[in-house]
C-alpha cells in the first residue's frame, strides 16, 4: 500500500525541504502547498520568498491566516484542497507551526517559567497536534490525499541555556514522535543525505 503520510524530519539546512519538493513533484504537477510561516521580519520574508519562487507555477499556496492557528483553520484548508481536486498536500514546516503556537505565551520575554505555565502549555500543544494528526489521517484515508509533512530534529545538540530553548526543544521532540508515529514513512535528513528509518 502507498504512502498517505510521509514525515521528512532533519536539521537546519539539511536538505528535507528541498527533498520535500522534489517528491511531491515526482507524484504529480499538482500540488497543494500549506506554508506555516508568519512574515515577521526581514530574514523570514526573504527565506519566504525563496521558497515561493521555487514552486512550480502549477502549485497552489494556502496559508494560516491567524496569528494564532487552529484545528478549525486546518479543516477548513484542507477541504479547499479537496474542493479543488488536489492529491498532494506538501507542509512545511510544523517547527514554524509550533512556534506561532506557543508564541502567544511569549516565553521569549520572560526569564522563567513555572512549572505550571510549562504544563499548561504542554497540554494546549498536545492537543493541537493530536488532533492535526487526526484530521490529516480523516483526510488522507477518505479523500485520497497524500500528505508530506517537513519538520525540524532539535534535540542533538547541547541543552539550550534559556527557557524558551529547553521548552521548545521538548516539544518538538514530543510533537515529532506523535507525527512519526502516525506517518507510514518516516525520512531522517543529515548533510543533505536521506535515510529511511520507518
Amino acid at each position: 500500500m502507498a504512502a498517505n503520510i510521509i514525515f521528512l524530519l532533519g536539521g537546519a539546512r539539511s536538505g528535507k525541504s528541498t527533498y520535500a519538493e522534489e517528491l511531491a513533484k515526482s507524484f504529480s504537477d499538482r500540488v497543494a502547498y500549506i506554508a506555516t510561516a508568519e512574515i515577521i521580519d526581514e530574514e523570514i520574508k526573504k527565506r519566504v520568498l525563496v521558497h515561493r519562487e521555487r514552486r512550480p507555477d502549477t502549485w497552489v499556496t494556502y496559508e494560516f491566516d491567524n496569528n494564532l492557528p487552529s484545528i478549525e483553520d486546518y479543516k477548513n484548508i484542507l477541504s479547499q484542497i479537496v474542493n479543488s481536486s488536489y492529491k498532494i498536500v506538501l507542509i512545511d514546516c510544523i517547527t514554524i507551526l509550533l512556534f506561532r503556537l506557543i508564541h502567544k505565551y511569549k516565553l521569549d520575554e520572560i526569564e522563567t517559567v513555572s512549572n505550571n505555565m510549562e504544563k499548561v502549555i504542554e497540554d494546549e500543544v498536545k492537543t493541537f497536534f493530536e488532533n492535526f494528526l487526526l484530521v490529516s489521517k480523516e483526510y488522507a484515508l477518505k479523500n485520497d490525499l497524500k500528505f508530506i509533512i517537513v519538520s525540524n530534529e532539535v534535540g542533538l545538540g547541547v541543552v539550550p541555556s534559556y527557557p524558551l530553548g529547553r521548552i521548545f526543544r521538548d516539544l518538538m521532540g514530543t510533537v515529532n514522535k506523535e507525527i512519526a508515529a502516525v506517518a507510514d514513512e518516516v525520512h531522517f535528513f543529515i548533510a543533505g543525505i536521506k535515510q529511511r528509518i520507518k
